[in-house]
């Protein structure tokens, strides 16, 4: 069959757009490649919560905070299925961290950080931030680090005294997730899609392509990150590097 001259520009951009849409690993509208770095992602998992938000991981399975019911909810890593449920003291939670032996959780309608038994939810230890709005949490350096979205940065705060000793500027303009991998902050910014990685000193070291389009909590197994996302999905991410 002849193929007139004038189709050959029609039958290639076709081509390459197909080309194009292979190997799409990203839920992400965007490319991937435009963004300065990608993850792999490993694997996918569903949360049960109607509304996922903060994520942690307590060395056995990863807790999703459940923004639609106010709970606390231990998933399964491999399955994402429920270990047990928890309810939050914390007014409207979104911020979630574990610190080796408890969880700790805040949300943006209350000035109060909890410290929870993981096992029975029982209050350990409440600090009163006196101001703020806060969003996400991360626990390092024998730190608690909280995410003021009034003020669009991320806190020091002493987990006994509930002092603050420092911050630095969220490199975006929203703190979604927030977790420390014993050498990076990594933050999740729905409103541009992106994760950053950024030093203990606020430094933005690199930007990431989020792997949904509504990336929430993150946590960190030790090798891998994970990310909820609005979509109810869970990623579990390679970090290049």
């Amino acid at each position: 069959m002849k193929i007139n001259r004038w189709l050959w520009p029609c039958l290639i951009a076709i081509e390459l757009f197909l080309a194009g849409c292979q190997d799409r690993f990203f839920d992400n509208p965007f490319d991937p490649q435009a963004s300065e770095a990608a993850f792999e992602v490993m694997g996918t998992i569903f949360t049960p919560a109607g509304q996922p938000l903060g994520l942690a991981w307590d060395g056995s399975t990863l807790w999703n905070v459940d923004g639609r019911t106010n709970e606390l909810l231990s998933l399964d890593r491999l399955s994402g299925g429920l270990v047990r449920s928890l309810d939050s003291p914390a007014e409207g939670t979104e911020g979630l961290a574990y610190d080796g032996q408890d969880l700790w959780v805040c949300g943006r309608g209350s000035v109060f950080v909890y410290r929870l038994n993981p096992l029975n939810g029982d209050i350990q230890k409440s600090l009163n931030l006196q101001r703020g709005q806060f969003s996400s949490l991360a626990y390092g350096l024998g730190s608690l680090w909280v995410a003021d979205s009034q003020a669009n940065r991320i806190l020091r705060v002493d987990p006994e005294t509930a002092e603050v000793s420092g911050s630095f500027v969220n490199p975006g303009t929203r703190v979604d997730g927030l977790v420390f991998d014993g050498q990076f902050f990594w933050i999740a910014d729905s409103s541009t899609l992106s994760i950053f990685q950024v030093g203990p000193d606020g430094t933005l070291q690199r930007t990431f392509l989020s792997p949904g389009q509504a990336p929430r909590g993150l946590a960190f197994d030790g090798v891998f990150l994970w990310n909820a996302d609005g979509s109810r999905k869970i990623y579990q991410l390679r970090i290049p590097h």
